[in-house]
């Protein structure tokens, strides 16, 4: 009798302890890459480029993500992808050129807004509080040097 109770205690507790390390691995470990988002061609528009970077960011594709925004902005794009669960309902809006010194760019440089929509959901524990799930209304910010370079996002947010 006592056997098969050590027994039933060992494999509860085996179980347990399975589940424990599976929750700890998907709270803890950065989420897998779900497919290959291919980056835009160099002579993409504003609003490609946004597309593919938030396509990107959908499947934990992070390389992708990190090759289609500026050297300034690259570190930002490893907290959003280890932090987004998913990004739905998207809708890329037309973008609108702005002055470069308007955010602290300089000419030749050319810089646009592209207005952005979606579903945002975060992954357990991930949130910093800052931005709410559900419906969101964001923005980016890209520049390139001359027309025949091509756009990179540098900023994010609203307005």
């Amino acid at each position: 009798m006592f056997k098969r109770s050590g027994r039933l205690i060992a494999l509860v507790a085996s179980a347990l302890v399975v589940a424990g390390a599976a929750t700890a691995a998907n709270l803890l470990l950065p989420p897998r890459q779900t497919s290959d988002v291919a980056e835009p061609a160099p002579d993409a528009t504003p609003e490609q480029v946004v597309t593919v970077f938030l396509e990107a960011l959908n499947a934990h594709d992070c390389g992708t993500a990190k090759a289609v925004v500026s050297e300034s902005a690259k570190e930002s794009v490893w907290s959003w992808c280890e932090r987004v669960a998913g990004l739905t309902s998207v809708d890329v809006g037309d973008h609108v050129t702005q002055r470069a010194e308007y955010s602290g760019r300089v000419a030749p440089e050319e810089v646009v807004y592209v207005p952005v929509e979606f579903d945002l959901s975060w992954r357990p524990l991930r949130t910093d509080g800052s931005m709410d799930e559900g419906p969101t209304t964001w923005g980016y910010l890209l520049v390139r040097d001359s027309p025949d370079s091509p756009w990179r996002i540098f900023d994010q947010g609203v307005g």
